[in-house]
């Protein structure tokens, strides 16, 4: 692993020198030295060694509100499924480094992000976090190289950090390597029972490929510890669904917002499930009030319409 450090220098390096170094660095080489030099410029530079941050467990954890965290149990260890309006107001609220350059990978805001992360690069070089960022930054950009390459930075500094393992799990799975994200998500669930999200990851997994009995019951883990958490509760409701018991899963869906069952990942299956339960008006109410949806979601959608209908 340590063998790659040289291109990730590199990497980063690439635009490392801003403007006023630059201009510092041409001025001074074009310099005579004699005794009459203004030496002045030279008090403009900082001599002093950097420190660097070593990482911190308590700072890898997102700081939201009680009421947040009760309806979102995945909050405090993703970011994925925050607003655009709730990333604007944590950016504005923070001053960690490493906060500002996740969030501004979300929100789109890839050359600020790496700008910043260059900035912080002798501060934060040995914290596993930062790479961990990198990572998600060249993930969210499709730069799936990168981003495994970073995760293993990060791993590499310390190797029973959970979320470069849970991260790679993503990656592979993006990339359709599922046997892979299996043992990624395993083995972070292992190094940390306590991390949820991938826990969650791995049962979405089991419950992908149709492995229903070993689904069910990590997210029926899940939703005691985060009963609001709408993900989760979807999820246990489609594990039911899948397993045939139409009823427990109606009973989680009607517990849902409007809101929350226009969203084509739940209120279409809350359609099928009605439709089983012998209530097609019911179905075709609930489908009524999807919002539309844009690709393999969109065919399921007209799939779903047929048999509601029929």
């Amino acid at each position: 692993m340590k063998k790659l450090l040289p291109l990730i220098i590199l990497i980063l390096a690439s635009c490392s020198t801003t403007p006023d170094k630059a201009s510092r660095e041409i001025a001074s080489s074009k310099r005579a030295v004699s005794s009459e030099e203004d030496f002045s410029w030279v008090e403009q530079l900082n001599f002093d060694k950097k420190t660097e941050e070593k990482y911190r467990a308590d700072k890898d954890e997102f700081d939201f509100s009680s009421s947040d965290e009760s309806s979102h149990a995945l909050l405090k260890e993703s970011l994925t499924s925050l607003p655009a309006a709730k990333l604007e107001e944590t950016v504005s609220k923070t001053d960690d480094p490493l906060m500002i350059i996740n969030i501004k990978c979300y929100q789109g805001k890839f050359d600020e992000a790496l700008k910043i992360a260059d900035d912080q690069y002798s501060k934060y070089k040995a914290n596993t976090s930062y790479w961990n960022q990198l990572g998600t930054c060249y993930f969210l950009k499709s730069d799936f190289a990168k981003a495994i390459l970073f995760y293993n930075k990060s791993r590499d500094l310390d190797a029973k950090f959970v979320p470069p393992v849970n991260n790679l799990g993503v990656v592979y799975q993006k990339q359709g390597k599922f046997q892979k994200a299996l043992s990624a998500f395993k083995l972070a669930a292992d190094l940390n029972t306590f991390a949820v999200t991938p826990t969650y990851n791995l049962a979405q997994l089991y419950l992908r490929f149709g492995t229903v009995g070993k689904a069910l019951p990590i997210f029926q883990g899940l939703q005691k510890r985060s009963p609001k958490d709408v993900e989760v509760s979807s999820a246990l409701a489609s594990s039911h669904l899948i397993k045939g018991d139409y009823q427990s899963a109606a009973d989680i869906y009607a517990r849902f917002d409007k809101s929350t069952l226009a969203l084509p990942s739940v209120g279409l299956n809350y359609a099928v499930t009605l439709k089983l339960l012998n209530r097609p008006i019911d179905a075709q109410t609930v489908f009524g009030n999807v919002s539309s949806s844009s690709g393999p979601i969109a065919e399921y959608a007209q799939k779903v319409e047929k048999f509601i209908r029929n």
